[in-house]
């Protein structure tokens, strides 16, 4: 015999009359089950058997059937009534309403199959937790990171990058001027998380601002694979500076970590130090073409003073002038880790290679030292010449474009040959020019070591055309102002914007060092020794800045230039025309006939 079972919906409905299966009028009438329940019926073996179909089932077989029914995988439906209250079932088996088989909540199964909030259709073997959470689960289950990623993009309404797609697996990732922005560093940001392959990420020049280094430093703060961070070009600015610092606290696995050209002031950088204090993993710090001034300076003293892990530090392009260069030579005095140091265009002057040749005196760990374009002046090289006495440590010392004076390199070179323990292998004073003793020098220091030294010429020397003519900066000398000009047309730039976006102070001039700087944040590819003779070609008074009017008078002869360049041009096209040539001639004829008469 076979017992139907099935689902029973929240609201009874009621069974419908249906003849009887012999006809006889003494078999009770059965009643066909509505179809319009939650769930399907079917029908399943009876506990009993050998019975007949038309037999009149007992009330253990009732009680059998029922238990069949709930012990089902099924999930059942909101009932009517309260807690204990009993509902009386019926079937097309004689189970009528006669029979008082009643049952309570509490006879219900407990394993999630019955719900008293829902009353909807439902897969009988479906698994509703997986269903619900499926994207979640396999996106914990992605190994790669490409589907958290089009996960991501898909949220923030970035376009994925294919390149990132391609180079996700691979050990070093370099994504430079991809133009990605903050959104796009928190798309990538995501799958970078549980990233295990990448150990050398590379941003630079995605201007992914403040935003997009927050999401990128709370990503990296669970991410213990990643050693190299370079996030040079991208505007950060303090934001960003306290995001890595917040991320250096916690983080001990980043050994480099690049800021360079990130708008960062004093404040983004006293947060950075402050951390670095405690920090024991970082090695390489770039913090170059920022704004760093004199508190900055005195930070990066209690770093250097007190920090011995890290060896190399670039300071280079900013703006520390005098007193934060005298707190960086007090650091370096004291520092015992350092091996390189990036010290160029930050304005030293006296008092600040004063002090570096103090600290050259007492470091013993520095090995590369770079201090050219900070106007240090004769008087400073001689004492940076004395700190070389001692020093048994420093193998490279670049000091070129620097008004070193007649003496100043002499001083230098000397002190470098005397001392017998100097480990000095190159000596650079590009664009400096040098006397006949300091050639002497060099030549003797040659012989006896292993040295590579350069200057910028010789004093009074006198140089043949030839040599001139291979000159790489003889052309630009003639017309220097003609690449700015030319620059500034190509890019759209007025001189009024260029001026302004010079100017940083607002004080209607533009100084030695805002020229080269804005020349370099705005793109221009020319090396430093070529802005500055443009800079020298614009500055006619000679007071060492350049104001609106004196550009106003460069770009006045530029255009003049300019159009006598292009009449001439015209005059030599016309001139090579056959039409002209014999009209020429016609007239000189002319004349020879008229002189003859």
């Amino acid at each position: 015999m076979a017992a139907v079972t099935g689902a029973i919906s929240g609201t009874s409905t009621p069974f419908r009359d249906c003849d009887s299966r012999n006809g006889s009028d003494s078999t009770p009438k059965r009643r066909t089950p509505s179809l319009n329940g939650s769930a399907t019926f079917r029908r399943v073996s009876s506990p009993r058997s050998g019975a007949s179909p038309h037999s009149v089932l007992s009330v253990e077989d009732k009680m059998a059937a029922l238990q069949n029914l709930f012990s089902d995988k099924l999930l059942i439906t909101e009932l009517r009534g309260q807690h204990g209250a009993t509902r009386k079932l019926e079937n097309d088996y004689n189970l009528t309403e006669e029979d008082d088989d009643t049952f309570t909540v509490s006879d219900y199964p407990t394993d999630g199959r019955y719900s008293k909030e829902t009353d909807y259709e439902t897969d009988l073997d479906m698994d509703y937790d997986e269903w619900i959470h499926e994207e979640e689960i396999q996106l914990e289950k992605d190994q790669t990171g490409e589907r958290k990623y089009i996960h991501m993009c898909n949220e923030t309404g970035v376009i994925p990058v294919s390149y990132f797609l391609k180079h996700i697996e691979d050990k070093e990732f370099r994504m430079r001027f991809h133009g990605l922005g903050p959104l796009g560093a928190k798309a990538i940001a995501y799958p970078m998380k549980t990233n295990k392959k990448i150990e050398v990420l590379n941003l630079e020049g995605n201007w992914i601002l403040g935003e997009g280094s927050e999401y990128l430093a709370r990503m990296l703060v669970g991410n213990f694979c990643i050693t190299e961070l370079y996030l040079a070009e991208n505007r950060i600015g303090n934001t960003g500076a306290e995001a890595m610092a917040d991320l250096l606290s916690k983080n001990d696995s980043i050994v480099t970590i690049d800021l360079s050209g990130n708008e960062i002031d004093d404040s983004g950088a006293e947060k950075l130090c402050t951390t670095l204090l405690k920090n024991s993993s970082v090695k390489h710090l770039f913090l170059a073409n920022n704004r760093l001034e004199e508190r900055a300076g005195i930070a990066l003293r209690e770093l250097l003073s007190h920090n011995e892990v890290i060896e190399t530090l670039d300071l280079s392009w900013n703006h520390f002038r005098t007193k934060g260069a005298v707190a960086l030579g007090e650091g370096l005095m004291e520092n015992y880790g350092l091996r390189c140091m990036k010290l160029s265009m930050n304005g030293f002057g006296l008092d600040g290679s004063e002090a570096v040749g103090k600290a050259l005196k007492i470091n013993r760990t520095l090995k590369d030292l770079n201090i050219s374009h900070n106007r240090i002046p004769e008087r400073g090289a001689i004492v940076i010449a004395t700190g070389l006495q001692t020093n048994d440590c420093l193998e490279t010392l670049r000091i070129g474009s620097n008004p070193l004076g007649h003496s100043g390199p002499v001083a230098i070179i000397t002190e470098v040959s005397k001392n017998d323990m100097s480990s000095v292998q190159t000596l650079d004073f590009s664009n400096v020019l040098v006397t006949p003793e300091f050639t002497e020098v060099q030549e003797n220091l040659e012989a006896a070591r292993a040295m590579t030294i350069t200057h910028g010429g010789i004093v009074g020397e006198k140089y043949e055309m030839d040599y001139l003519t291979h000159d790489p900066l003889a052309e630009f000398r003639r017309n220097p102002v003609n690449r700015l000009f030319e620059y500034a047309r190509d890019t759209g730039y007025r001189l009024i914007d260029l001026f302004k976006d010079f100017d940083k102070d607002k004080n209607n001039s533009i100084s030695r060092d805002e020229f080269i700087l804005g020349l370099k944040r705005a793109g221009m590819k020319i090396s430093v020794r070529q802005m500055e003779i443009l800079l020298d070609k614009l500055d006619t008074n000679k007071d060492g800045c350049v104001d609106y009017g004196e550009l106003i008078d460069a770009d006045t002869k530029y255009r003049q230039k300019q159009r006598e360049l292009i009449r001439s041009q015209n005059t030599k096209s016309r001139e090579s025309r056959p039409e002209f040539r014999l009209e020429r001639t016609e007239s000189i004829l002319t004349k020879e006939m008229l002189e003859g008469l």
